[in-house]
């Protein structure tokens, strides 16, 4: 279902990595699929009902693809790495929040809930293992879109030339390429100093 969602979305997500030349993919589709899930519980927000709601299916895709393609330009060591974390990543809910199950098998909440326990883990192996996934995965997945507004920045992605607002002239102030006005003295002619008055 993550597949088929993410389907249409991946050409639209890959558009910014179609000038490079892109390497085989770094990740296996077990691990994208890891992946995916993990980037649809990190980048999940709350509704106007107060409920969790996953991001787009082309957010997702943005966040993955470029793992993906970080990964297929690294040496085969460290994509073999990358996997082994992966499947860390994928199999510890038992021994984190005691759920039974594979963590992109879990509901969202619950998810969501892993994360936050690998996060706030005493244990700095734990922690991170989210951090692998978490950094580069949500720094592209705000690169772009509504996701780039949420950050302050008006354009839409960060490759884009900023727009500036025009400026208006201050009240009285002539328009930019108008003749400044004349002063109110400017045809007196000028005043002689007045004599020093001597001491009688």
């Amino acid at each position: 279902m993550q597949e088929d969602a993410g389907e249409a979305a991946r050409e639209r997500a890959a558009r910014g990595l179609d000038r490079l030349d892109r390497p085989g993919r770094g990740l296996s589709p077990w691990a994208r699929r890891v992946a995916w899930s993990a980037a649809e519980a990190m980048l999940c927000d709350e509704d106007e009902r107060g409920e969790l709601a996953p991001p787009g299916a082309e957010v997702c895709e943005r966040a993955v693809a470029a793992l993906d393609l970080s990964l297929g330009q690294a040496s085969p060591e460290t994509r073999r790495g990358f996997a082994l974390l992966a499947a860390c990543l994928e199999l510890l809910p038992p021994f984190v929040i005691g759920a039974f199950s594979r963590m992109s098998r879990l509901p969202l909440g619950r998810r969501l809930a892993y994360l936050e326990a690998l996060e706030s883990s005493r244990s700095g192996l734990l922690a991170m293992l989210l951090v692998a996934f978490k950094v580069p995965m949500c720094i592209p997945a705000f690169e772009e879109g509504a996701e780039l507004a949420l950050t302050g920045l008006d354009r839409e992605s960060t490759a884009a030339r900023r727009r500036l607002p025009a400026l208006r002239p201050a009240a009285g102030a002539p328009a930019a390429g108008a003749p400044a006005a004349p002063r109110a003295d400017a045809g007196e002619p000028p005043r002689a100093a007045p004599a020093a008055r001597g001491d009688a």
